[in-house]
């Protein structure tokens, strides 16, 4: 499936429409996969700000297919340690959930360093239909593999 700066910038558009307002002085976004998801993450942390308050964003790298998630996992706890005493909610961001391995385990994580459910707001500009985790918000559901118009080759993706 190739998104098109059109089609991105139409799907961030109806994700953000839906959104619910968060106070920004108690709400993070994570910026899940940087590489690829900044974007939207950036401008959902935009979006959803008030009174010149943007929402803080922090990246989180994760692992590529094939790779050992131990060392993410190990700097990810390190990360949201003082998340709790900061942030009442956190909003997960990623351009495309694609198995939901990922929003799995660092969901588990946020629930064990004391967060609710109700805390935790998921969000995907694209997710695979068949993804073992099911978004709060998503753009647009998908059955293949999304390209964006700016990406370039990424051996991990062979």
């Amino acid at each position: 499936m190739y998104v098109d700066h059109i089609k991105e910038y139409d799907l961030i558009q109806r994700l953000l429409r839906r959104l619910p307002v968060v106070d920004p002085w108690t709400t993070a976004v994570l910026n899940v996969s940087p590489d690829y998801s900044s974007i939207v993450s950036m401008q959902v942390a935009h979006h959803l700000s008030q009174g010149g308050k943007m929402l803080d964003l922090f990246c989180v790298d994760v692992p590529y297919p094939g790779e050992d998630k131990h060392r993410y996992e190990v700097l990810f706890k390190d990360l949201i340690k003082p998340m709790p005493i900061v942030y009442d909610k956190i909003i997960l961001c990623e351009a495309a959930v694609l198995s939901g391995k990922n929003y799995k385990w660092i969901k588990n994580a946020l629930l064990d360093a004391g967060y609710e459910n109700d805390d935790i707001i998921t969000i995907a500009l694209l997710q695979r239909s068949d993804s073992i985790f099911e978004c709060d918000y998503v753009g647009e559901y998908c059955s293949e593999m999304p390209e964006f118009y700016w990406e370039r080759y990424n051996k991990h993706w062979d």
